[in-house]
């Protein structure tokens, strides 16, 4: 989710008649060779490079893949929220391996996966149009990764942010899980999300706020394992970044972390501005 650029002023005249035509459902949007998600006329969505589809263009998507540190062979992702598709799409490509199930609540949303370049369904890839918080309560299996994307015009849909929320997917995750939390907004806004995710993960939470972008992205694990040594996050990071261009060596640099920290810690960390230095562990 990102605000419209000087880009979009070149294309003001044509944007906005896309926007009229969209009688208020979301829309796509093409433009120097780019191809962009909207739900009105304030924010970006998604973005895809129309003769590379599979990439991942905006930084918080190079960040939210992130959980490789941690889980590098998930077995099963499930992905709330499908926006462009552009996380579907590079797990599906990159990590053969993986089944990928994405719940989605707007069918519009869904019946723009063509023109975000998605594959269709099969054996490991899977679009459910589906409440996301309806889904979850009824849950019989685990998965190794959620990716929790799940936002509405304003920002992060409220029913899914909430201490219940994260607290059941905590309980759908496999004892070494992981979750990934896109947020968007201003630290008044981070802070309650984030203090909801602490009382449902206690202080196994690590975070970071991608550059060239206002989101803050948000891992909390079940079990510490390799997010607790930051030598480990480098080097592993070192390796994704050759395997597929992730930048996440820059990611890294820019994590805090609650683990060892008291409430009043944590308090404080979590409200630093981005970019502000890697918490010592």
């Amino acid at each position: 989710m990102l605000n419209l650029n000087d880009d979009y002023a070149m294309h003001s005249n044509r944007f906005a008649e896309v926007l009229a035509c969209s009688q208020g459902k979301p829309f796509a949007f093409d433009h120097g060779g780019m191809r962009t998600l909207h739900f009105d006329g304030r924010y970006i969505q998604s973005a895809m490079r129309i003769v590379a589809p599979d990439e991942l263009l905006l930084s918080y998507t190079r960040a939210m893949m992130a959980f490789l540190l941690a889980k590098q062979s998930p077995r099963h992702i499930l992905m709330i929220g499908l926006g462009g598709g552009s996380l579907a799409k590079f797990c599906y490509r990159h990590l053969p391996a993986t089944r990928i199930t994405v719940l989605e609540l707007d069918s519009d949303v869904i019946a723009l996966r063509r023109q975000f370049v998605l594959p269709e369904d099969d054996e490991r890839f899977q679009i459910i149009h589906v409440d996301a918080e309806h889904y979850l309560s009824s849950m019989q299996h685990t998965v190794d990764v959620i990716l929790h994307d799940g936002f509405v015009a304003d920002g992060l849909a409220p029913e899914l942010s909430t201490e219940k929320f994260y607290r059941r997917c905590s309980e759908v995750l496999d004892d070494d899980g992981v979750l990934v939390s896109n947020v968007f907004g201003t630290t008044d806004d981070l802070m309650p999300v984030m203090t909801r995710m602490w009382k449902a993960f206690g202080p196994k939470l690590w975070w970071g706020d991608p550059s060239g972008c206002i989101n803050r992205i948000i891992l909390a694990t079940k079990d510490v394992g390799l997010m607790a040594q930051r030598s480990a996050l480098v080097k592993r990071a070192e390796q994704l970044d050759l395997q597929h261009g992730l930048a996440l060596g820059e990611f890294v640099d820019r994590l805090k972390t609650a683990h060892n920290k008291s409430d009043a810690e944590f308090d404080a960390i979590a409200g630093y501005d981005a970019g502000a230095t890697f918490m010592p562990y």
